[in-house]
């Protein structure tokens, strides 16, 4: 990423939710307080929110949780993710200029 695109809001979503943040992903599901909980699979929708709240550039650097069956023992159930999103005013060329097309 570019600096231009770092100066937007760093954002800290929940990583402990009440049901599956991602369709056609499986969650690590678990007990907490007497109910059912999952591990976040992604941040998406609360970069949405923040968008939808006028922060315009909003990213998150932080761990993504996945369970899925795999025939390797080099697949991950845990990783750091980067995720970004920003509000497009007028024209996709907008996010080109920020990653350089």
């Amino acid at each position: 990423f570019q600096r231009v695109f770092v100066l937007g809001l760093g954002i800290h979503s929940p990583k402990l939710i009440g049901g599956s943040s991602e369709l056609g992903a499986s969650p690590f599901k678990l007990e907490y307080n007497y109910q059912l909980a999952c591990l976040a699979q992604s941040p998406q929708s609360y970069k949405q929110m923040s968008i939808c709240g006028g922060l315009g550039r909003v990213f998150e650097a932080g761990p993504v949780f996945r369970s899925e069956k795999s025939n390797t023992h080099r697949h991950l159930c845990e990783f750091i993710g980067l995720d970004a999103e920003m509000e497009i005013k007028e024209h996709y060329f907008e996010v080109c200029d920020i990653i350089d097309c």
